[in-house]
């Protein structure tokens, strides 16, 4: 099992194992293997291509401040350069744990860039106080001669940028990165802070999967979020159409940004093509160019995502999502959610509880029905004997009917809430109402003699008898699928391309537990 550097808390570094942890040989301190999966904020993982800072010789004149001191912090080694300025990993001595260095490119500056730097790092304070599991922590805010800096949260991982450097992701992932980025828009907002510069390589992915949010270097605040003197800023790629003409940015421009992430997470590739990679080109295409989804959509997908990219994506911010509670929502819909295959016996006894109420209901309706004879009274009218088969069929098909409309409206059926089971697509997604009803309709089929027998003995079709057959015997064929397959999938599943599957939540049983272990703890 491979091993971690890992600085202990008495300054000594360790090498820890990833699976079972270790003990320092100096302090005699035990880390569980938790520490490194969880407390990456407080450590750092020494990849072995990161010598000791006294070993490193900068190949680079960006490199210059390897060994150098910015207030405390004592720079090791570089991790990367952006726009703005260079990400360090560096030590922090008084709490021996690694931290990420962004120092600001230095050098002349106007009285305006000076501004911009002096908004720079009030905005880092004003995220300092996002205390977010999915943002980038800032420790620390400071200024080393004309070179402003700041001391984040280390991620172990990398970005989302580098991840997809091999191409789409899995459309559950897609999901859970989503979401965990819009939580994270969603509360820094309650800190009147807009992001402005949305991208994969602004999204950190941990190796627990946890995302974090980094780069905050176009944040202003949201009450304030107008444009600056200099025009645009942000990434071309993924700018919203408003903050492109200069219009004041707020939530739903982020949102834009989101959706262009999105669809690349997706499908590799942007919303629309350009013939060229000129800027004028790029900027106009958001403004104007249509999104350019895959035709046919992809059978992987659920089409309702379709829909969330397209309200992402709109050309103008009131045609988007009016709040991240609403895009939370919408995204939580279409979540694939990993659910157990219900059993053939709970699926068998929840038919049955369905059949007999509906049974029940047609019952009721119909035997009055049956018990009167009509035939005098219909000899030689057959306006009358029209109206009293659509009578007699409606009293028949009302249980049936009635189950289907209790699937459709509620998506759940007394029988299916009695064994806790339901109805999902192939996405592991409640099926659209119309699915939901022709489905029921199927199931109800064992109930057509005892509908159309009404209309036989009061009319005397005995033509009704061979249709009734007919159905019974697709009903028997329907129970053999579900018994003989391997999948314990029926002919309408087939059909209508549904699964039955446990009613159960693992997300909400795993925080039940969670609630269940800590109430227990105390």
């Amino acid at each position: 099992m491979p091993t971690v550097s890992y600085r202990c808390v008495c300054g000594q570094t360790i090498e820890l194992d990833r699976a079972a942890g270790g003990v320092c040989g100096v302090c005699g301190r035990h880390y569980a293997a938790e520490v490194l999966r969880d407390g990456f904020a407080e450590t750092v993982r020494l990849d072995q291509l990161d010598e000791p800072a006294a070993q490193k010789t900068p190949s680079h004149p960006a490199d210059r401040y390897i060994g150098r001191k910015f207030g405390h912090y004592e720079v090791v080694s570089k991790l990367g350069q952006g726009g703005m300025g260079s990400v360090y990993r560096a030590l922090d001595p008084s709490l021996q744990r690694y931290v990420a260095l962004k120092v600001i490119h230095p050098g002349p500056r106007s009285a305006h860039d000076t501004e911009q730097i002096q908004r720079l790092c009030q905005e880092a304070i004003a995220q300092a106080r996002v205390n977010h599991p999915n943002v980038v922590h800032i420790y620390y805010v400071g200024r080393e001669g004309n070179a402003p800096f700041f001391a984040m949260e280390l991620v172990d991982g990398i970005t989302l940028a580098d991840k997809l450097q091999k191409g789409p992701l899995p459309f559950a992932e897609v999901i859970d990165i989503a979401l965990q980025v819009v939580d994270a828009l969603k509360h820094s907002v309650s800190f009147d802070i807009l992001h402005g510069d949305i991208k994969p390589a602004n999204i950190l992915l941990t190796e627990a999967g946890t995302v974090k949010l980094s780069d905050f270097g176009l944040a202003r605040r949201l009450s304030q979020a107008i444009p600056t003197a200099d025009g645009i800023a942000g990434t071309p790629q993924y700018m919203a159409p408003e903050t492109i003409d200069g219009a004041d940015a707020d939530a739903r421009s982020d949102m834009y940004s989101l959706g262009v992430t999105l669809f690349e997470m997706t499908f590799g590739r942007l919303p629309f093509s350009c013939e060229s990679n000129s800027l004028h080109e790029l900027l106009q295409a958001h403004r104007e160019a249509p999104i350019e989804f895959p035709e046919p959509w992809p059978a992987d997908l659920p089409d309702r995502f379709r829909d969330i990219l397209a309200k992402l994506l709109a050309k103008s911010p009131d045609d988007r999502y009016a709040s991240y509670d609403e895009l939370s929502a919408v995204l939580q819909i279409v979540q694939p959610t990993r659910l157990s295959k219900a059993g053939r016996v709970q699926r068998g006894l929840a038919w049955f509880v369905d059949l007999a109420l509906a049974n029940t209901v047609l019952q009721i309706l119909s035997t009055p029905l049956v018990q009167i004879d009509w035939r005098p009274l219909l000899t030689g009218r057959p306006l009358a004997s029209l109206i009293l088969m659509v009578l007699v069929l409606m009293a028949g098909a009302a249980g049936p009917l009635l189950a289907a409309a209790v699937q459709t409206y509620w998506a759940i059926t007394p029988g299916k809430k009695l064994f806790q089971i339901r109805i999902v697509d192939r996405h592991g997604l409640r099926p659209r109402q119309p699915t939901l009803a022709a489905r029921m309709a199927f199931q109800m089929l064992p109930l057509a003699p005892a509908a159309l027998l009404p209309v036989q003995a009061v009319l005397g079709m005995d033509s009704l008898v061979v249709i009734a057959a007919l159905l019974q015997l697709f009903v028997i064929a329907d129970v053999a699928a579900a018994v003989l397959r391997r999948d314990g999938r029926s002919l309408h599943d087939l059909i209508f391309d549904t699964r039955v599957v446990l009613d159960v939540d693992p997300r909400r049983d795993a925080a039940r537990s969670a609630s269940t272990s800590m109430h227990n703890e105390r």
